[in-house]
């Protein structure tokens, strides 16, 4: 029903481009296929028979097919992680987030990805400034902040981020973990606090 679907379209004077199909070979292997069908015309502009190209994609679907797979599995790798991810534009733009980002700030994906990345944070000049260096220097190890989530609640972190760059070596952006430290400063505020009681 296939190509009778294609053939009524042709008859309505149609063409069809680039449509990808499965066909049987002679050996009973299947193969990917992009169809391009077109009307051969008479002198009078009456149909008279197809013309009809097949090209073989099957390799080129497997090779979307292992992209796609080692986009999930980076994906994954992402998502697994407890700490907040986030890929940062030369801009200082957010262009994605894990799960665990989403967690800390209390703001959706949606809402995250396009804004600026020190927005979310008590010192938005500081965190700018931690960004900006990683640009200039290529990383930023244990850079020291702190998150606000919407509700008001602060998490201590500190950050690690690198530069991401393309094939040819161009940089395209920032990628940034951010480790919670809230728990360590509050136990060091605790010994120093009994510090100071017994002093």
């Amino acid at each position: 029903e296939e190509m009778d679907e294609i053939l009524q379209k042709i008859r309505r004077g149609g063409r069809v481009e680039h449509y990808e199909t499965v066909r049987v070979r002679k050996d009973g292997r299947t193969i990917s296929i992009s169809l391009t069908v077109s009307p051969i015309l008479d002198d009078g502009g009456k149909i008279v028979g197809v013309s009809s190209i097949s090209r073989d994609i099957t390799e080129r679907q497997r090779a979307d097919e292992q992209l796609r797979a080692a986009s999930q599995y980076a994906r994954s790798l992402i998502e697994a992680s407890l700490d907040p991810l986030v890929t940062i534009s030369p801009e200082g733009k957010i262009t994605d987030v894990n799960e665990a980002t989403i967690k800390v700030t209390g703001v959706s994906r949606e809402r995250l990805i396009g804004t600026d990345f020190s927005d979310y944070f008590t010192e938005p000049e500081k965190a700018r400034e931690g960004y900006q260096q990683v640009f200039s220097k290529g990383f930023v190890t244990d850079y020291p902040l702190t998150i606000r989530h919407r509700n008001g609640t602060l998490t201590s972190v500190l950050y690690n981020a690198s530069v991401y760059k393309d094939v040819r070596g161009n940089v395209l952006g920032v990628f940034a973990a951010a480790r919670d430290v809230s728990a360590q400063k509050k136990a060091e505020q605790e010994v120093a606090d009994q510090r100071t009681r017994e002093l």
